[in-house]
């Protein structure tokens, strides 16, 4: 079969076509350009969409993985040649099966072809089911290993043992698998039916004795029991008649307490005419209460005060002042102190005095006339007045100074605005004391007095405790009252009752040796006959079960052509085991015979693929391989070799399959090649080369080398 083209409407392809030639077709597009959808498309033209399929968590189903992006139903045409006629195949959705319609018919003559249905198309095409076509000519990268497969392995079994495809051995086997299932499979079948069949008559064998023993056991214990009820019905007439004798005596008991309780009611009814309310009397101790709590509690209070503060000490030069005053009267003494020093150290006018009567006498000296000795004269008595003057600043700056120092004389001189601050703090902490001491009193007194009017106008004048007494005297009443009126309701209770229930009782009908009480025969009465009703219900239900489970001789007649039966389809059961194991032991032979035929040719074409590295291989017989390289003496599984090197002994391994199961249909790759190097893809484009001297070879890939190479 060759493909010339297909037109999908199949996942992110809308009505897209993709054209194809005879031999070798190297289509390369980048990643999601639809390679893979292409690939899954030409599956479904040829067997459809497989709607068993569930979607899970980390896989979704072709029917929704592949339903198309444009939200149309899925459908596709695909044009071939097939035996020599060119055919156009068209699938659409049928209902809720996408895919589930095929037309096939001639492309020039537009004539059906009967012989690809829905069922068949790809078998009929290509020779072989989809699971062996999957293994066989459709490589994808992510799916190169070849698994086992039943439908694979009878392929290659039947192609390399008889050349032909009849199934006849399969067939068999299946035939005695079928009929061994009948006998027996696990828990079913005509054995496990049969044998269930004998266990349920022995069963009812068993149960029918059962029941009969269970029948006489309860016939007897119905007779104990209607002869225990009938002495325990005569016990308790003979207790009530006794009962009814002591009621006459209680009853004028009741009568005489009821009197007594009335007269007693009567009287603290008259006790408390003029009483307050207790409720009324209640309330009054409370508040009494609570006012005497709250005294005592002020009474605590004003004991648990602390002591007035102390007057913190005081130096000297801060005593009258107010804390604002001390600070600020203490700042400036400090300020007007450093201004004095500054200015003693300032001696201006004595060292001018000095240099004025140096002038004078150097210019007597110079001068000697007249007018210098007077120029000199003036400057001398200057000078002297600027001493004179100068000494008398000095002496009056001292005496400031000695002042202030005297008047802060108990605190270092840098430590004035300090020690004020800390006066200022300690006396405004006082006050602050002695107010809120002041103000807690002041509270007190004024609770302590409320409570004394409260209490004056509660009491009247009356000592608290003598109140108490009197209004504890008038509850006291009030509780006797109360009990009176209780004694007097329940004793008329009682007489109301027992008048309510008296009654004539015959006495017994035969003599009565018993000596439970009343409550023991009632409760024994009780217990018989609920004994007596279960067991008429259970001797009722044992017949029922013993009809229903029939006569016990036919049972036994049953059980007897079961057992003869079981002996039967044993016998028939251990010779179709026997000829099934006989049969399984010559399929083995069989398919050990495919292996080598295909091993040979996978090891040529894996040898082709890596120069000669890799010149054996075997094959198990669940298709997984083992190779040996160069130099290897032990054949090792593909799990030694590397990514790459598995792929291309796969490659090699399904080229093989394919040219025994599918040598004319197309060979599909979907960049198989990706982990191949540049010298391994080029010898895999050579193999597939000569493949497409035979069949139709479409190779995709993501990558330009392999066009790049093929020119």
């Amino acid at each position: 079969m060759r493909i010339l083209s297909m037109t999908a409407t199949f996942g992110k392809l809308v009505n897209q076509t993709l054209t194809l030639q005879p031999g070798m077709n190297v289509i390369t597009a980048p990643n999601e350009w639809g390679k893979s959808t292409w690939c899954a498309f030409l599956e479904a033209m040829l067997y459809g969409i497989d709607t068993t399929s569930r979607s899970k968590t980390g896989y979704l189903a072709d029917k929704e993985h592949y339903a198309p992006w444009s939200g149309e139903p899925m459908s596709g045409r695909m044009d071939i040649l097939w035996q020599g006629r060119a055919i156009t195949i068209e699938r659409r959705s049928k209902g809720r099966t996408p895919m589930g319609e095929v037309n096939a018919y001639e492309t020039e003559t537009g004539l059906p072809v009967p012989e690809l249905s829905v069922a068949n198309c790809g078998e009929v095409l290509l020779g072989v089911e989809r699971s062996v076509f999957v293994r066989a000519g459709f490589l994808k990268q992510s799916q190169m290993p070849v698994t086992e497969d039943e439908k694979l392995r009878r392929r290659l079994n039947e192609l390399v043992t008889t050349g032909d495809e009849s199934g006849a051995s399969d067939l068999l086997a299946q035939k005695l698998k079928d009929l061994k299932n009948r006998c027996r499979f696990n828990k079913k079948g005509l054995l496990p039916e049969t044998e269930a069949e004998k266990q349920a008559l022995e069963q009812k064998l068993q149960q029918l004795n059962a029941l009969q023993h269970q029948t006489d056991t309860i016939a007897a214990r119905q007779e104990q029991v209607k002869e225990q009820i009938r002495q325990l019905q005569n016990h308790k007439q003979a207790l009530e008649y006794g009962e009814n004798l002591e009621f006459a005596r209680k009853l004028d008991a009741a009568q005489m307490a009821r009197d007594t309780a009335a007269r007693e009611l009567a009287l603290r009814t008259e006790e408390c005419k003029n009483l307050p309310q207790q409720a009324e009397i209640e309330k009054l101790l409370v508040d009494l209460q609570q006012l005497r709590e709250e005294r005592e509690n002020l009474i605590g209070q004003v004991q648990l005060q602390p002591p007035a503060p102390q007057m913190p000490s005081v130096q000297e030069v801060f005593r009258e002042k107010s804390p604002e005053q001390a600070v600020k009267d203490a700042a400036l003494d400090t300020k007007v102190l450093q201004q004095l020093r500054a200015d003693l150290k300032k001696p201006i006018p004595l060292i001018l005095g000095a240099v004025l009567c140096a002038l004078g006498a150097i210019l007597a000296t110079v001068m000697p006339d007249s007018t210098g000795l007077v120029i000199a004269a003036v400057l001398v008595l200057a000078g002297l007045t600027s001493l004179i003057l100068g000494g008398r600043k000095q002496k009056r700056l001292k005496a400031q100074i000695a002042t202030l120092i005297q008047r802060y004389r108990d605190i270092p001189e840098g430590n004035w605005i300090a020690q004020a601050q800390i006066y200022a703090e300690e006396k405004l902490d006082y006050d602050r004391t002695v107010a809120d001491r002041q103000q807690e009193q002041a509270a007190l007194y004024r609770k302590n007095e409320e409570n004394q009017r409260a209490l004056q106008q509660l009491t009247g004048g009356r000592t608290a405790a003598a109140v108490e007494q009197q209004y504890k005297g008038f509850l006291e009443l009030h509780r006797q009252y109360a009990e009176a009126d209780r004694r007097y309701r329940q004793t008329e209770e009682v007489l109301q009752a027992l008048s309510g229930t008296r009654r004539e009782t015959p006495p017994p009908t035969f003599p009565d040796h018993r000596t439970e009480s009343a409550q023991q025969t009632a409760v024994l009465l009780s217990d018989y006959h609920l004994e007596e009703q279960i067991l008429q219900r259970n001797l009722g239900q044992c017949q029922g079960q013993m009809a229903a489970l029939g006569q016990a001789d036919q049972l036994q007649n049953q059980l007897t052509r079961t057992q003869q039966r079981i002996d039967r389809l044993d016998q028939y059961y251990r010779a179709l085991v026997l000829a099934q194991q006989t049969q399984e032991e010559a399929s083995r032979e069989l398919q050990r015979r495919f292996a080598p035929r295909i091993s040979q040719r996978a090891q040529e074409l894996f040898a082709g693929l890596t120069a000669g590295r890799y010149q054996r291989l075997s094959l198990s017989r669940d298709l997984s391989v083992e190779s040996a390289a160069e130099g290897e003496n032990t054949l090792c599984s593909s799990l030694w070799r590397s990514d790459g090197t598995v792929d291309q002994l796969y490659l090699a391994l399904r080229l093989a399959v394919a040219e025994e199961l599918t040598p004319t249909a197309p060979l599909v790759l979907d960049d198989a090649l990706v982990r191949f190097d540049d010298t391994r893809m080029a010898a895999a484009l050579e193999i597939l080369k000569k493949e497409a001297q035979t069949k139709q070879v479409i190779l995709f890939t993501c990558q330009n080398r392999e066009e790049n190479a093929r020119q």
